[in-house]
């Protein structure tokens, strides 16, 4: 390595002043571009580096802004979507279920019919008296507390209508009264029949009968 180095001096030891200086030249021209590579490198790393890292934030920025797009997409959604639907079915539910009752109760008498008649009917017969004719406290099916709790959710709830009469007549007109009544083309339920015999043939008939609406008014008697 010595002997190439010494063989080199000496070349360069020959050359003339001008072409020494050319050699020179060429060899920080050599030099420099060598230097320059090296930083030219460096800097092609760092950007590499840069581009890298740009990148990844832009996946970030987009994956970011789909997911600000989804919540945008579930902002006008409505939060209690999910409970106003169960609410909705629930309605719907209750609107069936309250036809249901209707149809049901079609055939039963209606309370005012009731009262009417009783005594009507009860008139028709001549060798029947009328002696008193009552109506009776409208009673929900439900308990007091179930009430209420009915009320407040606008569920459908039927209704009891009781009546009381009493009459004075014989055995066959009051039979003949209680077919008139069986005959109605309405249903109603009896609850109690009371026949007492006070001077023969004249007895004293008390009943106790009911029908159910789904309204808790009337017009009494």
């Amino acid at each position: 390595m010595r002997a190439k180095w010494h063989t080199l001096v000496e070349r360069f030891a020959a050359l003339s002043s001008r072409e020494r200086i050319m050699v020179l030249l060429a060899v920080f021209v050599v030099a420099y571009q060598i230097a320059d590579l090296a930083i030219l490198d460096h800097q092609y790393q760092r950007i590499q580096q840069l581009e890298d890292a740009i990148a990844r934030d832009r996946g970030a920025i987009v994956h970011t802004g789909q997911q600000m797009t989804a919540m945008s997409a579930r902002l006008p959604q409505d939060p209690n979507a999910r409970l106003r639907s169960e609410i909705e079915r629930v309605r719907g539910q209750l609107q069936s279920l309250q036809t249901q009752l209707r149809e049901a109760t079609r055939e039963l008498i209606s309370p005012q019919d009731m009262a009417r008649f009783l005594e009507e009917l009860l008139v028709q017969e001549r060798e029947l008296t009328l002696l008193r004719l009552q109506t009776l406290d409208v009673q929900p099916l439900s308990e007091a507390a179930e009430e209420g709790a009915a009320k407040e959710e606008n569920r459908p709830v039927l209704h009891r209508h009781g009546f009381e009469i009493e009459f004075a007549g014989g055995y066959f007109a009051t039979l003949r009264y209680l077919e008139a009544l069986e005959a109605l083309p309405w249903r109603f339920f009896w609850d109690s029949v009371d026949y007492e015999v006070v001077d023969y043939p004249r007895s004293i008939v008390r009943m106790k009968l009911h029908t159910l609406s789904m309204s808790e008014d009337w017009i009494g008697v």
